[in-house]
């Protein structure tokens, strides 16, 4: 499959704290939601998941690119074959800054 397009949702990127690579997806939500570049399978993404920190299905398609959905545990296919990815959170002890203070940029 074609790599998803630069006017999809979803763009890649790294952590702004801890540096690790995320993907990010802020157009048709009302919030943006950032998840670990890491797939998964549908069990393994709910092992990963609490109520703070939920699991989306990646969704990838020549025409509209790539896009998260959350993943509704009532709804969503447990044999889906797409790729589901976790809510990032960074590791315990980063600082809670995105640069050390006095960086310029």
């Amino acid at each position: 499959m074609k790599p998803a397009r630069s006017n999809s949702g979803v763009s890649h990127r790294s952590c702004d704290r801890c540096g690790s690579p995320v993907l990010r997806q802020r157009e048709g939500l009302p919030w943006v939601v950032v998840v670990d570049d890491v797939r998964h399978t549908p069990g393994q993404a709910a092992e990963l998941t609490t109520p703070n920190r939920l699991a989306w299905c990646l969704r990838e398609s020549k025409w509209t690119g790539a896009r998260l959905v959350e993943v509704h545990t009532a709804f969503h296919n447990r044999e889906c074959p797409r790729p589901h990815l976790v809510e990032h959170t960074c590791p315990p002890g980063t600082p809670l800054s995105a640069k050390p203070e006095g960086t310029l940029w």
